[in-house]
């Protein structure tokens, strides 16, 4: 295999890694569970950064802002940035490689690995 080859499978398997994403138990996760590790354990998992990133900044934008409102803005912003970034990005994924669901994606994600 060469490095052309090499790379294109690699594209296609983190496309069929972000598709996977199950978007209602993320979304649950981002809002109960400690958000920063959620979105932290989502993005090493699907090799897609961004959502970290930003929520990482709404974060730090939030932060004075919670000194005022008890910390609702700080609760709430990052994860649903988070979430908001991986659906978007899960849902795109998905409408590319022509798949449905979740499970679709895993059949993929397995084809390619194997």
């Amino acid at each position: 295999m060469d490095n052309n080859e090499f790379k294109l499978k690699l594209e296609q398997l983190n496309d069929a890694k972000q598709a996977r994403v199950r978007l209602g138990i993320a979304w649950v996760l981002h809002m109960f569970v400690v958000p920063p590790v959620t979105s932290l354990v989502y993005s090493v998992k699907t090799n897609y950064w961004m959502p970290f990133i930003a929520a990482s900044g709404a974060a730090a934008v939030a932060l004075p802002i919670s000194l005022v409102d008890y910390g609702i803005t700080l609760a709430i912003a990052p994860p649903v940035t988070s979430a908001v970034l991986l659906t978007t990005r899960s849902q795109e994924k998905r409408r590319k490689l022509g798949i449905m669901g979740p499970e679709q994606a895993d059949k993929i994600v397995v084809e390619l690995q194997s």
